[in-house]
């Protein structure tokens, strides 16, 4: 017993300091998310600069695409970086202290939230591939809000309307799951006299035409017919077998956790018992 304990402490504390680490990196991530924007910059100020050439070159005038912070964008993706951060190491200290001081609440309460995590991941892993909609549907609804009440066009300056902008032209895709999640949009100026009433924004024609011909818009023709949030979801968590193989890996390190601290509990508890000889 005494060896399993050993071997158990010493996987218990390597394991944990593994999953402190991606911890520490979520917590930056989560930082760079929220207050990073001179570092993600880089990534998107081509695409960004394209979309205005070619929103400008088509004679719909300046297009002013300086305030568009991306931080603004993903920030909530960055409070949950932060907090999921924080909790994993949280975690792993209740783990690494319960395991090398032998201290049998850490273990146990250790063993409950990795017990909990485990079910939660499973339960999602069902809901994620067996019931996906439901996943969706909680998703899409408020950015359908958001495009309701928020965005304005081509020429919008608000980070809804060049996010969105952003996203039909990097993304090749329009809308949440077409063009007509537009429809409505109470800040969205549509009428364009003698060349129509839009009825798909400009930046989901796969060519961003002439401000007098805007055919591609307003019949629509010729736009992309790829829904946005099905394009980015299928990028995030289309591959099954690496999502699902990633979550396999994690629950089975998790299981080789539970069963050490719960050897280990035991034998504090053991140990404990044991009085000394007089």
């Amino acid at each position: 017993m005494s060896c399993l304990v050993g071997v158990g402490r010493i996987l218990i504390v390597i394991i944990n300091m593994i999953f402190m680490t991606l911890g520490l990196v979520f917590v930056a991530v989560g930082a760079i998310c929220l207050v990073g924007e001179s570092m993600l910059k880089p990534f998107y100020e081509t695409a960004l600069q394209t979309l205005q050439s070619q929103l400008e070159s088509g004679n719909f005038g300046t297009i002013d695409t300086s305030s568009f912070d991306i931080s603004k964008l993903i920030g909530g993706l960055g409070y949950f970086f932060i907090g999921l951060g924080i909790f994993l190491c949280v975690i792993t200290i209740l783990g690494c202290c319960g395991a090398c001081c032998k201290v049998k609440n850490m273990l146990i309460v250790y063993a409950i939230i990795v017990i909990v995590i485990l079910v939660g991941e499973l339960i999602f892993l069902g809901i994620l591939y067996g019931s996906p909609d439901t996943i969706k549907d909680e998703i899409k609804s408020p950015l359908k809000s958001s495009i309701q009440s928020d965005y304005m066009g081509f020429n919008g300056t608000n980070i809804v309307s060049l996010g969105w902008n952003f996203v039909h032209r990097q993304f090749s895709c329009c809308g949440i799951n077409d063009y007509k999640d537009f429809t409505g949009a109470v800040k969205w100026a549509t009428n364009y006299g003698a060349s129509g009433t839009l009825k798909a924004p400009i930046t989901c024609c796969v060519t961003i035409p002439d401000s007098t011909t805007l055919n591609c818009a307003t019949t629509p023709v010729n736009i992309y017919t790829k829904g946005c949030f099905d394009e980015v979801y299928n990028m995030l968590l289309g591959n099954v077998s690496l999502v699902a193989g990633s979550i396999a890996g994690c629950a089975g390190f998790q299981l080789v956790l539970i069963i050490f601290a719960l050897i280990i509990f035991c034998d504090a508890r053991q140990s404990s018992k044991v009085q000394p000889e007089s």
